[in-house]
């Protein structure tokens, strides 16, 4: 009876870490026209992650890419065709960019989180 407790106690914990929000995340929704190119969405000093996603149809398919302006190193592009997050890991550092570029139709908006 105990263990299970102990159990049932370590995965509510490990549920609330893994719901918690990050010190130092930051999120927007960027609106990006259509063709308009890479857009800046947001930046971070030092991000580990970055979640992206289409918020609409009509802004699929996109590309989206990180950039350290200051001396314009890039990471990507990566390319969806889905309004599903995507969360590719990273280990960069320095102020780095988030940008999106909608090859879809219209001014949709994209969701776009740096920890």
């Amino acid at each position: 009876m105990l263990r299970r407790r102990r159990l049932a106690a370590l995965a509510a914990a490990a549920a609330l870490a893994v719901a918690a929000p990050r010190a130092g995340a930051v999120s927007t929704n960027c609106a990006v026209n259509a063709s308009g190119g890479f857009i800046n969405c947001l930046a971070l000093s030092n991000p580990t992650v970055e979640v992206v996603k289409a918020n609409q149809v009509a802004g699929t398919p996109y590309r989206f890419q990180l950039v350290r302006l200051s001396d314009g190193a890039r990471w990507g592009w990566w390319q969806w065709s889905d309004t599903n997050y995507h969360f590719p890991t990273l280990s960069l550092s320095g102020v780095i960019t988030g940008q999106v570029d909608n090859l879809g139709s219209g001014t949709p908006t994209y969701y776009v989180e740096l920890n």
